[in-house]
């Protein structure tokens, strides 16, 4: 028997995952600098949202807020993690590391925002 809710579960279940590595890695980071570094290290932390050239800690705080906007707001938190996820990728064009992980979150908000929209769509053919 043939789903009709074939993609439904994806972006649930991909944006766990890239967010987890994301908590992993970026997260376990920052938290050690606050740890090491003190009052100095939140003093970088809100220097580094406005510098994303060479520093994760913006485009990581903004995909974490676009992530926890999405599940309430699966339009707007989608496509703060989009933008992000290009803006990050344009401004370290010459940064692999950078392209490694702005491609998943740029999929995480994509398939949030194909979702909502079959959703969208899903309901308007029901209350016709």
């Amino acid at each position: 028997m043939k789903s009709k809710k074939p993609l439904s579960f994806v972006p649930g279940i991909f944006g766990i995952i890239v967010t987890s590595i994301m908590l992993l890695i970026f997260g376990t980071a920052l938290i050690l600098s606050v740890i090491e570094k003190g009052n100095v290290a939140s003093i970088e932390i809100i220097k580094a949202l406005f510098n994303w050239y060479d520093n994760p800690t913006g485009f990581f705080l903004t995909y974490i807020i676009g992530y926890s906007i999405v599940w309430w707001k699966p339009l707007w938190g989608s496509l703060i993690i989009m933008l992000s996820s290009l803006l990050v990728a344009v401004i370290n064009i010459n940064n692999l590391g950078f392209i490694i992980f702005a491609i998943p979150t740029f999929l995480v908000g994509f398939f949030y925002i194909e979702s909502w929209y079959i959703l969208r769509k899903k309901n308007k053919k029901i209350s016709k």
